[in-house]
């Protein structure tokens, strides 16, 4: 299977060359984990390669997210003014105001997503994040089909790898936010934050991933001005809560 760089130093080591291409991945993972980082750091590697790419936030405001990410050196900025890089959303608050008031659906939504990636000939796509867009749907069953029809037609354009990063509850080991977004999606990429001592030891691993061999393990990471930093070799050790 083609792979694709992550852009985030040791993860590919992880998955053996690299992302598969053309699938959707799951990065789940508690709040503070480094799941919106490690989006932007792969959507920055593919705009560093000429790639075209689309981020859609629902975690932050649009200036924001650029100002924040200006400040480990990856600049959006210069991609979005250049056209490669296309920025939809801007805070749940915001798209939930603008649902209301047009009458669109969140289903408008996933088409508009879909129409930029083809229109634009994206080759990558960070949504962040799914949970929070899957919670402008009704109940679970209109969920389900959301993520399976958004999945589905990324998978019908065919030239586009996307990260939709998912938060995790508190307290649990689940790997999603509503129960079932992982059996949908081609993979699984899985942050955590272990209590040690007076601080926390940062850990990630694969969980799934169709199509591929990958390593099993827990390795270490660690959030720097460098970005997203993950260590193959050190295996996370300590116990989880």
């Amino acid at each position: 299977m083609d792979k694709i760089k992550s852009g985030i130093k040791g993860l590919d080591k992880i998955l053996k060359g690299g992302l598969p291409k053309n699938r959707t991945v799951l990065v789940a993972g508690k709040s503070g984990t480094g799941k919106s980082l490690l989006g932007a750091q792969f959507i920055y590697e593919g705009l560093k390669n000429n790639e075209n790419c689309v981020y859609v936030t629902l975690e932050e405001l649009n200036d924001h997210l650029i100002n924040d990410l200006k400040e480990i050196g990856l600049d959006f900025a210069k991609y979005e003014k250049s056209g490669r890089l296309k920025i939809i959303g801007g805070s749940i608050g915001k798209i939930t105001y603008f649902k209301d008031k047009t009458k669109a659906t969140a289903l408008d939504l996933i088409n508009e997503v879909i129409e930029v990636v083809a229109e634009t000939k994206a080759k990558r796509l960070v949504l962040d994040s799914i949970n929070l867009f899957l919670g402008l749907f009704e109940n679970d069953n209109e969920r389900r089909r959301a993520l399976a029809g958004l999945t589905y037609k990324l998978a019908d354009i065919g030239n586009c790898t996307a990260l939709l990063t998912c938060e995790v509850r508190e307290g649990t080991n689940d790997l999603s936010w509503y129960g079932f977004e992982e059996f949908v999606v081609d993979g699984i990429i899985s942050l955590y934050r272990v209590p040690y001592k007076n601080t926390f030891e940062r850990g990630i691993a694969v969980i799934k991933m169709r199509g591929i061999n990958h390593d099993y393990t827990i390795c270490h990471c660690q959030i720097s001005s460098k970005g997203l930093e993950i260590y193959p070799e050190q295996k996370l050790i300590y116990e989880f809560k």
